[in-house]
């Protein structure tokens, strides 16, 4: 096996969300990962809601547009990589008349909600 072949990329290494919240001190009894493929319509939104876990999402294909509860927003584009927003009510919208795919890791503890809708 010939490890020259093989490619390292960070994505993503943050101490802080998309809207520069710094996560607070991680401690989690019982913990659980959940990942997520989350496939967005064409000019599609989603309903305003909110995390209570740390998220990182993948933009794998598409743009997608994340609105904030204050009307702050910010478009993710495909390739890139971001920290979700926990506990501030937003959505995400799909401005497009291409589909949007997220792969999404949530971390957290177990039996977390992944998402509260307002």
């Amino acid at each position: 096996m010939m490890e020259k072949n093989i490619k390292k990329e960070i994505l993503l290494k943050t101490d802080s969300t998309w809207v520069n919240n710094k996560f607070n001190q991680i401690n989690i009894n019982n913990p659980e990962v959940t990942v997520l493929k989350i496939t967005i319509p064409p000019n599609m939104q989603l309903p305003m809601h909110k995390h209570p876990l740390i998220n990182i999402a993948y933009v794998n294909k598409g743009d997608l547009t994340i609105i904030m509860e204050s009307g702050d927003s910010r478009t993710f584009k495909q390739g890139e990589s971001f920290a979700e927003v926990i506990e501030d009510f937003h959505y995400g919208k799909n401005n497009s008349s291409d589909t949007v795919e997220l792969i999404v890791f949530y971390i957290g503890e177990k039996d977390t909600a992944l998402s509260v809708n307002k």
